[in-house]
């Protein structure tokens, strides 16, 4: 593998970690629990990150804009799916990943691939994808940090 995309695998290694990490311990109450009536909960963040890891990122990496993992359902974003099938959906797109990273080279990046918004290089679109899984780990981090301070002064929030 070369240098780029060791890169690039490393800076979506680190993405899934981090989200692991986030969410260790998540309960299916706090995953339902939204700071206000208009935001996303923590369980749809993990659905649109799961459609992101499981579909947009590998279709990136294999160049393939109809890709989508074997029985995955087209109905997924209007699904319900507990804390642990929503983790073991995102993990099994993480392999999936960590496999595509093997088989790409530099000059792979630098292709133009097809998207929603129009043709883009692969490698902008890689940064995009993983960016996407950060950022939305961020929301939910935001999110159990909002529990925790609700818990210390109520120890019977969510509980």
């Amino acid at each position: 593998m070369d240098k780029d995309v060791a890169v690039l695998k490393r800076f979506a290694e680190y993405a899934f970690e981090s989200l692991e990490r986030t969410c260790q311990n998540l309960t299916e109450e706090e995953a339902e629990w939204r700071p206000v009536e208009e935001a996303n909960n923590t369980r749809w963040i993990l659905n649109h990150i799961s459609r992101i890891t499981n579909t947009a990122l590998p279709r990136a990496l294999k160049k393939d804009s109809d890709y989508t993992p074997p029985g995955w359902p087209e109905s997924y974003r209007e699904e319900t799916y507990s804390v642990e099938e929503l983790f073991r959906d995102i993990n099994g797109a993480r392999a999936t990943v960590d496999e595509a990273f093997e088989v790409i080279s530099s000059q792979d990046l630098a292709e133009e691939i097809p998207g929603r918004r129009g043709a883009r290089k692969r490698e902008l679109a890689l940064f995009t994808y993983i960016g996407e899984i950060i950022s939305h780990k961020g929301q939910i981090a935001a999110i159990r940090g909002n529990i925790k301070r609700r818990r210390e002064k109520d120890p019977a929030f969510l509980a």
